[in-house]
């Protein structure tokens, strides 16, 4: 295999660690990188991570630059620089020695991963993926170019000033959505987000409350492979764990079911997450929210290890780390007859596209709301009116806007302009080389941070963020 083949099939520029819910049988994934040795090429990976995932035991030695891996019977001592290997106390010559680059160790995967796992390693050329079966699951380990690069650049297009930023599609760089102060319904800067991730390029998320009221998002947000916040209208640009990107006219609906039914009378629903009442409602307040609701009206359902532990009238409660709260608020509180303490409860999310399809975005790790979309497989594609939005501010007048696409190889492009339409912000996405591309939050919210310094400075603080780290 060679180190650049089939890379640009795919929209994948990354590679990031991800565990689903179970701990015991969720597929895993980690990113490592080919190295050509003696006319041939290996995957290699950090000395950390996979193999922990396994449950081996890693330690390094420093003074004699050894790395030390041990599970169950066997025993494994590699040495920087060596093909060398010491299994339970005999040598064994390895394909690859043991390197460090960028300050960290890595080794040659296949090699420990079938001493240690019991398992054959499978390698998919088409997405350069090394995939080793292990617990009932899998491990993913795809290759990306350390050396790659962001870019920042500026130029002009149809008179307009375009700020960017690319971020290559193999590089190592993972995005993740920000909240402010780790919470949402609270502002930030966008400098003070990027920092606390220690970002190399940041830009503003999706629209929010600005001048009224709480600060809460207004649009759907992933985080982590959590939806934190819901908002139907628009389109979602989303990562999922092996690398890939989903754009989506995405709807959200949760069903809510209690004592193991998703049927009368166990059932209920909820409108989103996270999101201050108005009148009439069911909301699910998750520990992203903050420690307690913040307010005292409606009936509040606590949910901790899913099961209801207490139910409130007209209460400020405090938010369960491990649960979550169910507000019922006006018409909405009938809905109580369904909960009493003891009673098991979940809820489960189903996606669809606009037209109602059902879409399968379970494999979504971060994600951000906002639209209108602006490009589609290539061409302009421009509705913001079919996507539920009202505001002229959307539908026809220029504003400084930013946006997010993805070119056909798989580049993210992070985009910024002073004063357009969203027509015009299409026109400008397509001509930057994206496939698929979204507006996001604009005006007073526009920002981009790359490198410890802002290119355009947002002119207030922000809600939330996505930013590429490493």
């Amino acid at each position: 295999m060679t180190k650049r083949a089939a890379l640009a099939v795919l929209l994948n520029f990354l590679l990031f660690y991800f565990v689903f819910s179970s701990p015991s049988y969720a597929d895993s994934y980690y990113k490592g990188f080919l190295y050509t040795y003696q006319n041939n090429t290996y995957m290699m990976v950090p000395a950390r991570g996979i193999f922990q995932s396994m449950g081996a035991e890693v330690k390094w030695f420093g003074d004699t630059q050894t790395v030390e891996i041990t599970k169950d019977d066997v025993k494994i001592v590699l040495q920087i620089n060596s093909t060398k290997a010491v299994v339970n106390g005999k040598s064994v010559e390895m394909p690859v020695p043991a390197i460090i680059k960028n300050d960290s160790t890595f080794l040659p995967l296949r090699f420990l991963a079938e001493l240690i796992g019991g398992n054959k390693v499978k390698w998919e050329n088409a997405t350069q993926t090394a995939i080793i079966p292990f617990n009932d699951s899998a491990i993913y380990v795809r290759a990306v170019d350390y050396d790659a690069e962001i870019q920042s650049f500026s130029t002009k297009i149809n008179g307009i000033s375009v700020t960017g930023v690319k971020i290559p599609y193999n590089s190592p760089y993972k995005p993740a959505v920000v909240l402010a102060n780790n919470q949402i319904g609270t502002t930030q800067s966008l400098y003070d987000m990027a920092k606390s991730y220690n970002a190399t390029a940041a830009i503003n998320g999706t629209f929010f409350s600005a001048y009224s009221g709480h600060p809460d998002p207004w649009n759907t947000i992933i985080k982590s492979g959590k939806v934190v916040h819901v908002g139907n209208i628009g389109t979602v640009f989303g990562f999922t764990a092996d690398g890939r990107v989903k754009m989506e006219k995405l709807r959200i609906k949760i069903e809510g079911g209690t004592n193991g039914s998703y049927s009368w009378p166990n059932n209920w629903y909820a409108y989103g997450f996270n999101h201050t009442p108005n009148g009439n409602g069911v909301y699910i307040f998750t520990p992203e929210w903050g420690t307690h609701l913040g307010f005292s009206y409606g009936i509040n359902v606590v949910v901790e290890n899913g099961v209801v532990k207490d139910i409130k009238g007209n209460q400020d409660v405090n938010i369960p780390a491990n649960g979550y709260v169910i507000n019922l608020s006006g018409s909405e509180e009938y809905l109580a007859r369904v909960f009493e303490v003891g009673k098991t409860v979940e809820y489960r999310i189903v996606y669809t596209d606009a037209d109602g399809n059902k879409v399968d975005w379970s494999d979504v790790v971060e994600a951000v709301g906002a639209g209108p979309t602006l490009v589609r497989n290539g061409e302009i594609n421009v509705d913001p009116v079919s996507e539920g939005f009202t505001e002229a501010k959307i539908l026809s007048l220029s504003f400084a806007r930013s946006a997010i696409g993805v070119t056909p190889q798989g580049d993210i492009l992070l985009v910024t302009v002073p004063n357009a339409t969203v027509y015009q912000l299409a026109q400008i996405m397509k001509q930057l080389g994206a496939y698929n591309a979204m507006n996001l939050d604009g005006g007073a919210s526009s920002g981009l941070y790359f490198k410890g310094k802002y290119l355009i400075t947002p002119g207030r603080n922000l809600s939330n963020a996505l930013i590429f780290y490493k």
